[in-house]
């Protein structure tokens, strides 16, 4: 079975075509104006693969409002987004590559990793150690976007799909330890997934 591409607005096979395809315009870079977003990763929006309703108006050049959102993390038909603050990041990307003529090595996937936790799921049985437990049973493996500390929201249109969404329950010794969860997402794409301004609020 083949492996899921997740394809963006940036499309390889369409937007640079061999050889002449053109990289485009950039914005005005100066050496003493620094532009850095903070990139640690601060939440997870996940949707049902097939209940769910994905973020709309995911459109390159349209910012997002938001209106686009449905956030509703007590919703039980799957139907709406729910999201959850986590504290993550996403590493360098591992590639799968090819050797083609002169020697000239080819880019066939990355393999993209986001590692995160997440503390708040209550006490006891709440609904959601008992939400995080389904995921955990790996039979529906949600989509995802993630936001970062920068207040930026990283995705695709209907989610990133996942060949990889693994978390687990953790309970280190030590008295200055706390209950978590500890999760590791991957996804196959060609390049980094698309980027907009997070409308929702960080605090």
């Amino acid at each position: 079975m083949a492996s899921i591409v997740n394809d963006f607005a940036i499309d390889c096979a369409v937007d640079v075509v061999c050889p002449d395809g053109s990289l485009g315009a950039a914005n005005a870079d100066a050496i003493n104006c620094t532009n850095a977003n903070l990139a640690q990763v601060q939440s997870l929006i996940l949707i049902h693969p097939t209940l769910g309703t994905p973020i709309s108006n995911w459109t390159p050049g349209v910012t997002l409002q938001v209106s686009d959102f449905s956030i509703d993390n007590t919703d039980s038909t799957d139907t709406e987004q729910k999201q959850f603050f986590v504290k993550g990041g996403v590493s360098e990307p591992e590639e799968s590559t090819t050797e083609l003529n002169s020697f000239r090595e080819y880019t066939l996937k990355k393999i993209y990793t986001l590692n995160f936790e997440f503390y708040n799921d209550g006490e006891g049985e709440t609904d959601t150690y008992d939400y995080w437990r389904r995921v955990e049973c790996g039979t529906v493996i949600p989509n995802f976007y993630y936001t970062t500390e920068g207040g930026q929201i990283f995705g695709r249109d209907g989610g990133i799909v996942p060949s990889k969404f693994s978390v687990s329950k953790v309970l280190e010794e030590g008295e200055d330890s706390v209950e978590k969860w500890v999760g590791t997402i991957q996804w196959n794409a060609r390049v980094s997934p698309d980027r907009k301004v997070n409308p929702l609020p960080t605090a």
